[in-house]
């Protein structure tokens, strides 16, 4: 799929212009023109160029089932039962197993330390560059306009309100109410024009491992809580894994990002996923990246109107910004578009740290946890 370009290039004005083509920029943009409002999508390169559903927009994201599994050891009991709790609530297939049937859906499983295993039948992965594209086509179709290749270089304001953004090598596209959703370049483009929002770049890393031969099937995807490790399937004959938690240590002052990984976080992190698969010690290194995670005090995002009138923020995802783009789309388009701030959108304000009212976590995992980066 190409980046669309209209043939008359930049429009002179719109009612709202979205900046980042990512699954949240993108996603927020065909919210926005399913409600009617005109609105133009500016990105600086290309879709999914930065961090970055088919049941939606009716485009493939290539969403591959493999179901989950989790597991909790004797002394998070508890809390696990509350999180089960929480996900059937919500919908989710949610099924508590014994270790024993844990090890006979997934034989690779290690499972000698868990004293119970959540089960989603239904999870799986999907891609982010192919969701994205989806929702940009899907805005098009709503009369959307998807424009690449256009870096916005400030955001212009008068009297206390915004009036449109300025592009490198462009004049001025004029619009009443701008969305900031470019992932790690929020924050700064942000900071022009408003309070500088408390979001800092964590540093994230992913291995690529090819399983052994003999491994057997692909495994679910897995959180070890205890191992600090995820992962899930890439392919047929590899497996994806990253930390849990991220060090907070790890703050970066810029958010680069690299397809490559050190050496030594491909040897911690196959080590790690070999306590919990133990043939994955036999694993090949095939690769992996390094980015970066924007993530605010609470790890929660900002999803709020800021400065000056007219200027709304996405930013603080914390990794997450993928999975949550259809529903963050959905909720922050009704708020641009009415003036009216959803419910949901209440706890994730601004101003909630100067408030002194973090997001805390319903059902943390293991107790006393905060929220993953």
């Amino acid at each position: 799929m190409r980046d669309t370009v209209p043939s008359s290039g930049v429009p002179r004005s719109t009612e709202a212009v979205v900046i980042g083509g990512g699954c949240m920029g993108t996603s927020i943009a065909w919210h926005l023109a399913r409600r009617g409002v005109d609105v133009v999508l500016l990105e600086r390169t290309h879709l999914a160029a930065g961090a970055t559903g088919q049941k939606e927009t009716g485009c493939s994201a290539d969403f591959r089932t493999t179901g989950f599994l989790c597991g909790t050891r004797e002394r998070d009991l508890p809390a696990f039962e509350a999180l089960v709790g929480l996900l059937r609530a919500e919908g989710v297939r949610a099924e508590r197993l014994a270790p024993s049937e844990a090890k006979t859906m997934e034989p690779q499983l290690e499972v000698s330390d868990y004293a119970a295993v959540v089960h989603d039948p239904d999870a799986g992965y999907a891609d982010p560059i192919a969701t994205a594209h989806g929702f940009a086509k899907a805005a098009e179709a709503e009369g959307a306009k998807v424009v690449c290749n256009h870096e916005v270089s400030s955001i212009q304001t008068r009297s206390g309100s915004v009036v449109g953004v300025k592009m490198r090598g462009a004049e001025l596209l004029s619009a009443e109410r701008v969305i900031l959703a470019a992932g790690n370049w929020t924050r700064d483009l942000a900071a022009t024009v408003a309070p500088r929002l408390p979001v800092r770049y964590v540093r994230g890393e992913v291995a690529i491992l090819r399983r052994p031969i003999d491994f057997g099937p692909p495994a679910k995807i897995h959180f070890d809580f205890y191992g600090n490790t995820y992962s899930r399937p890439e392919g047929e004959k590899d497996t994806l894994a990253g930390y849990m938690n991220t060090d907070p240590r790890k703050t970066m002052p810029g958010h680069a990002f690299t397809e490559s990984v050190p050496v030594a976080t491909v040897r911690d992190l196959r080590t790690r996923l070999a306590k919990r698969f133990p043939r994955m010690k036999d694993a090949q290194p095939r690769g992996g990246w390094t980015g970066a995670y924007d993530v605010t005090p609470d790890s929660y995002p900002i999803l709020d109107r800021i400065g000056p009138d007219g200027l709304f923020v996405a930013v603080g995802f914390s990794g997450h910004g993928f999975k949550l783009s259809p529903a963050v789309g959905r909720l922050l388009a009704e708020y641009v578009a009415t003036g009216k701030r959803p419910e949901p959108l209440v706890p994730l304000r601004a101003s909630r740290f100067a408030d002194k009212q973090p997001v805390r976590a319903d059902a943390p995992f293991p107790a006393g946890r905060r929220r993953i980066p």
